[in-house]
């Protein structure tokens, strides 16, 4: 009786136990978050899963008793027979196909067949499925991103390298290495990032294996890199970090770009700015450079436009050049200027132009219009020199070549009347000894003064004969004025005149013309005596500098207007009216002949100032 009912106990524990294999066997089965069904033997579903319902949209009644291989492609079948198979052997299969869905559309799933065994023995098979569906895309897609990005690195101009930042070797290298720096792409590969990098570019590299992790733009960096032959290329890298991988090793990917042109290209650029800068420079020291937009209003000025013409820039900007208009060219002229200048021609040409004080002044003008695409002027460049000095000396060349004519016709002149004179005065000094009435003295008087006079303008004429022998001798020009001065100390006194002077004690020796300077202040002094009729004083100065002496005589006369004494010196000009303008002329000359320089300056009401200088030294 006791044993009974051990064997029963002993039963219902085993129940138990089997009643909790299925229950935790059903509970996988049912709650299996994916796609299950069992087969038998023969590859008949004989059930499914709950979400395997949800996944086929229908419900496991309408394919049970079906064999699994209606809901593979054809094409997959015999794939999934021989895993079937495999797995009735008791092997677990895994593969990939795809389901034909009750909507017709297609699944890629991966299938896992397991084996069921009842006693030991094969009996089924449970198959496990999982939607791979978006797997296959994401694959495809990045196989095909992983083909694009071989594609660009294999055919791309720039140089690609992938980096291992922790022990500093490159582990890709794109095929461009041998066409940027003539070795194979093997050449690099496990060898250091820094290789045939120019000695003083490798610390800014290794740099590049630096980066900051946090810092996800690219670090960029400019380096010299020796190219197979020898010759040196400028690089520039841009590095940027991947996110560690595995055993948390980093990679860099490096993109180099060959700026060997570019460097080159900006060194050029640079040398060409610095050309045009320098150009500028040379322009702007030595003409007067401005620039007007297509209306003519002017738009730039250099410094030396403005020291010239006497404006400031602000006054300038805005105008038009007309501004400077000194009246002196007819519309005509300026007309005919503008015309050639709006078709895009050059013009060049000599202006008479007027500074803002109202002085005039020459400028040689070359204006370049600038042209835009359609070959219309867009702006205009004004390149002017100023050529005052070089008209002056025309100038003086001009009234050079009227003195040298005059000089070679009062030599004739002068030796035709010279001799009728010599007669003339002759016989009137026999008619004075002969005659003894005083209105007859009176007479012959008269005669023999303007005789003398007549023998004056001889000799004067005979000073602008050439050639002329003329001494140059050592002269102390202190002895000299002292000497000047008792000559005409007289006449000062019947004028009423009073000559000061205000002479240093020692002055240098000059090389001189003794009687040829005296001749020159001799005429100065009477000039000056002249200009004061009522009387009045004259200060003769004498000053030393290291290369030359200057005289000066300042009178307190009526003095000479602005518009006469720009022409003092000239033939036959005079402001006296007994004058001949030849005394000035001949003073003019005589100083340039020794190498000096004779000036004028006066105010009217207030007096005259001449101021002769001459070299300590005449290097004839």
């Amino acid at each position: 009786m006791v044993k009974q009912s051990e064997n029963i106990l002993i039963e219902k524990h085993q129940l138990h136990e089997l009643h909790r294999e299925y229950e935790t066997y059903l509970s996988l089965f049912t709650h299996y978050p994916g796609m299950m069904f069992s087969l038998n033997l023969n590859g008949y579903i004989t059930n499914m899963n709950g979400y395997g319902e949800q996944f086929a949209q229908q419900n496991g009644e309408s394919v049970l008793n079906k064999h699994y291989t209606e809901f593979i492609i054809h094409a997959d079948r015999k794939k999934v027979e021989e895993a079937f198979r495999n797995t009735l052997a008791g092997k677990i299969s895994k593969l990939q196909t795809t389901l034909i869905h009750v909507t017709r559309n297609r699944v890629d799933v991966e299938i896992i067949t397991i084996p069921i065994y009842i006693n030991n023995k094969v009996d089924g098979a449970f198959s496990i499925v999982r939607d791979i569906t978006l797997e296959r895309k994401t694959a495809v897609a990045l196989k095909e991103s992983q083909e694009k990005y071989r594609l660009i690195a294999e055919h791309t101009s720039e140089l690609i390298s992938l980096v291992n930042v922790e022990n500093d070797t490159v582990i890709y290298a794109s095929p461009s290495h041998e066409t940027i720096l003539g070795y194979s792409p093997h050449y690099y590969l496990g060898r250091s990032i820094t290789l045939d990098v120019y000695p003083g570019d490798k610390r800014s590299i290794s740099n590049l294996l630096k980066n900051d992790p946090q810092d996800p733009s690219p670090a960029v960096v400019e380096f010299r890199r020796k190219h197979a032959n020898g010759s040196w290329l400028c690089l520039e890298d841009r590095a940027t970090l991947i996110p560690s991988g595995l055993d948390n090793e980093r990679t860099l990917v490096v993109v180099t770009r060959d700026i060997t042109e570019k460097k080159e290209a900006e060194r050029e650029l640079k040398q060409t700015l610095k050309q045009l800068k320098d150009m500028k420079y040379a322009l702007d020291e030595s003409a007067l450079v401005s620039i007007a937009d297509k209306r003519g209003k002017i738009t730039s000025v250099n410094d030396k436009f403005c020291e010239t013409s006497g404006y400031m820039k602000k006054e300038l900007i805005g105008e038009e050049h007309m501004i400077l208009d000194s009246g002196y060219h007819p519309e005509s002229f300026f007309t005919e200027m503008r015309s050639k200048i709006s078709k895009g021609e050059v013009w060049k040409g000599e202006i008479n132009n007027k500074k803002k004080n109202g002085e005039v002044f020459w400028v040689d003008t070359t204006i370049v219009p600038f042209l835009d695409d359609e070959g219309e002027p867009y702006q205009y460049v004004y390149i002017r020199k100023d050529i005052t000095n070089r008209k002056q000396t025309e100038e003086f060349l001009r009234t050079s070549d009227k003195l040298s004519v005059i000089g070679e016709l009062a030599a004739g002149v002068a030796h035709e009347i010279r001799n009728p004179l010599t007669s003339l005065k002759g016989f009137t000094q026999i008619l004075k000894s002969r005659l003894s009435d005083e209105s007859d003295q009176e007479f012959i008087k008269i005669m023999m003064s303007e005789l003398d006079r007549i023998n004056m303008i001889v000799n004067e004429f005979m000073v602008l004969a050439r050639p002329q022998a003329v001494t140059y001798e050592k002269a102390n020009i202190l002895d000299l004025i002292e000497n000047v001065l008792t000559l005409i100390e007289t006449q000062a006194i019947l004028n009423n005149v009073q000559i000061f002077t205000r002479l240093i004690k020692t002055v240098p020796a000059i090389t001189c013309s003794e009687n040829q300077i005296k001749q020159v202040l001799i005429n100065v002094l009477k000039n000056a005596i002249e200009a004061m009729p009522d009387g009045g004083e004259i200060v003769v100065s004498v000053y030393v500098d290291s290369t030359d002496i200057m005289i000066e005589v300042k009178d307190n006369g009526t003095g000479i207007p602005d518009h006469q004494l720009s022409h003092l010196g000239e033939p036959f000009y005079t402001t006296k009216k007994k004058g001949n303008g030849l005394g000035l002329m001949i003073c003019r000359r005589i100083i340039q002949n020794h190498k000096g320089e004779m000036t004028f300056a006066s105010e009217e009401g207030l007096g005259t100032t001449v101021a002769i200088k001459l070299p300590l030294d005449l290097q004839q």
